[in-house]
């Protein structure tokens, strides 16, 4: 019998992908999860919430960057907490507009551009996958 107590859960996020020309916009992470990474910013889908809604938040919260399309590109999941937490990662290719400021100091230390072939070494893990897979 399975306990209810100890049953992986599931949760999905975003990664929201802005370029701009041949960059992408990349994070230096904070958070526990992560930790002086950097990822295309991004976050937690909430219950009921549309993953494209939930984009275009994420963008705004993080950067204050406004989402003028999306689609979806891909996802990526892995395990946390020890295989209790599985998270998925959708990945939303986006055009944004506005300059990005870190409108989270808790979440991220500081905002860059990116050229493909001058990524950080360090990369966010579900970032590093999809950078695999594109």
């Amino acid at each position: 019998m399975t306990d209810p107590l100890n049953t992986p859960v599931t949760v999905l996020g975003v990664g929201v992908v802005v370029r701009n020309g041949g960059a992408w916009l990349l994070g230096l992470r904070k958070s526990a999860w992560g930790r002086d990474t950097w990822a295309f910013p991004g976050g937690k889908v909430d219950p009921g919430e549309d993953p494209l809604a939930a984009a275009a938040r994420e963008l705004r919260e993080e950067t204050g960057l406004e989402l003028t399309a999306a689609q979806a590109a891909g996802w990526a999941s892995g395990w946390l907490e020890a295989g209790r937490v599985r998270h998925v990662t959708l990945f939303v290719e986006a055009g944004a507009s506005g300059t990005p400021i870190v409108a989270e100091p808790d979440k991220c230390v500081r905002w860059a551009w990116f050229a493909r072939d001058a990524l950080p070494a360090n990369l966010f893990e579900p970032t590093r996958l999809y950078f695999e897979i594109r």
